[in-house]
């Protein structure tokens, strides 16, 4: 858990030091910079996505740590060339910052996976970047305004931080022992998949997991704009935006998150934990809802709404994210790994994710940070209930004629 924590938090720390940062007063194209440049890292987190359907569901055991550490070293370099590159062209680089990183869950996610414990350990995993977004940006905040960095050097001075922590953290998963035979025996062995095999898998449960998939694509939006763009919407709904509010708050929904589903771990049977989650992320999504409908109405607290917001989308972000491909495999004895299925979904995810970006500021549509949260809220909770009650319907039919 602990090795699982601390890697993916390590990551955090190369990709989103930019959050912390507003580049007010710059613009290119007619653009507000900031957009540009968390559009560029999120192409190149796309890219990886797309490379790791492949990438990652092939990927063997031998030599993963040294990829980890290539990887981020890669993403190091880039917002080294990022700070020492004259603005507008320095923007490119953040692509190249976003692509090596992106393949970073789906590494760590081969060391824990196909075990009695996965639930837990993949929570925990899922949770790190809940805590660590805001620990980053607090921190980013911190050396821009206490020691002075500019916003183009910031995001580099952070990664240097956090070098010892990814050495500790890929040295500890490389001592992560292999699923055990009882492991395998109650979560199914995890194999490599080519492409005729993926293939064969999708076509055999397409209308559920293209269910799940629109429910993960709106899932990313609404936490991924919430996550590049916190401090201009805190901003906009009045909210004091001194720099450690924001790992208060993304700290206290983590540990909530945490605590709720930590209770899966309780769940044996892979039948029930896989339906569970389903009215698990219809919970979140309308946790979500009611926070935003309150938002809406001028609610009195609006700290309070936006960690019950967070807290509503992050439990059905993440319990998608940590385990229900996990049981997904399990419950119908799947010849496979998770890899395949989390780089499908995310590769969907963040490309709904850049046109909305895409939308909101190059097309023209200049709504307030508030009320476009408002409304990407409303959109991603009600969308996302009605897919995952496609999705039931569809898996539990397929789990009847399986029983019959």
């Amino acid at each position: 858990m602990v090795a699982a924590f601390l890697s993916y938090s390590a990551m955090y720390a190369y990709r989103k030091p930019l959050s912390a940062a507003t580049f007010e007063g710059l613009m290119l194209w007619g653009i507000h910079y900031k957009v540009i440049l968390v559009v560029s890292q999120v192409l190149g987190y796309l890219t990886a996505k797309f490379i790791g359907i492949k990438f990652i569901s092939e990927l063997r055991p031998q030599g993963r740590g040294w990829r980890l550490l290539a990887l981020i070293g890669i993403a190091q370099l880039a917002l080294l060339l990022f700070a020492i590159t004259p603005f507008p062209y320095n923007f490119v680089w953040l692509f190249f910052n976003g692509l090596p990183l992106g393949m970073i869950w789906g590494i760590v996610f081969t060391y824990i996976e196909g075990r009695k414990a996965t639930d837990m350990l993949a929570t925990f995993l899922s949770i790190s970047f809940i805590v660590s977004s805001g620990l980053v940006k607090s921190i980013g905040r911190q050396f821009i305004e206490v020691v002075g960095f500019s916003e183009f050097w910031m995001p580099f001075a952070v990664g240097c931080t956090f070098v010892p922590l990814v050495a500790l953290s890929t040295w500890m998963l490389e001592k992560v022992p292999p699923p055990t035979q009882e492991d395998q025996q109650v979560r199914s062995p995890r194999m490599p998949l080519d492409g005729p095999k993926r293939r064969k898998l999708f076509s055999a449960y397409a209308v559920g997991l293209v269910a799940v998939l629109l429910v993960n694509m709106f899932m990313t939006i609404g936490r991924d704009i919430k996550d590049n763009f916190l401090v201009e919407i805190f901003r906009s709904i009045g909210l004091d935006t001194h720099v450690s509010v924001y790992t208060q708050t993304e700290t206290l929904v983590g540990l909530i998150v945490l605590a709720l589903l930590s209770l899966m771990v309780f769940v044996q049977k892979n039948k029930q934990a896989f339906f569970l989650i389903h009215f698990i992320m219809m919970f979140g999504f309308g946790a979500m809802l009611w926070a935003t409908w309150q938002l809406a109405e001028g609610g009195h607290n609006p700290l309070l709404l936006m960690v019950v917001h967070g807290v509503g989308l992050y439990t059905a972000y993440i319990v998608f994210q940590s385990v229900y491909f996990e049981r997904f495999i399990a419950t119908f004895k799947v010849s496979g790994n998770v890899g395949y299925l989390i780089y499908l979904s995310d590769f969907v995810g963040y490309l709904a994710s850049c046109i909305v970006l895409i939308s909101k500021d190059v097309l023209g549509f200049s709504t307030a940070w508030n009320q476009f949260f408002i409304q990407l809220s409303y959109t991603v909770g009600i969308l996302g209930i009605a897919m995952v009650v496609i999705a039931v319907a569809f898996f539990s039919r397929r789990i009847y004629r399986i029983e019959q």
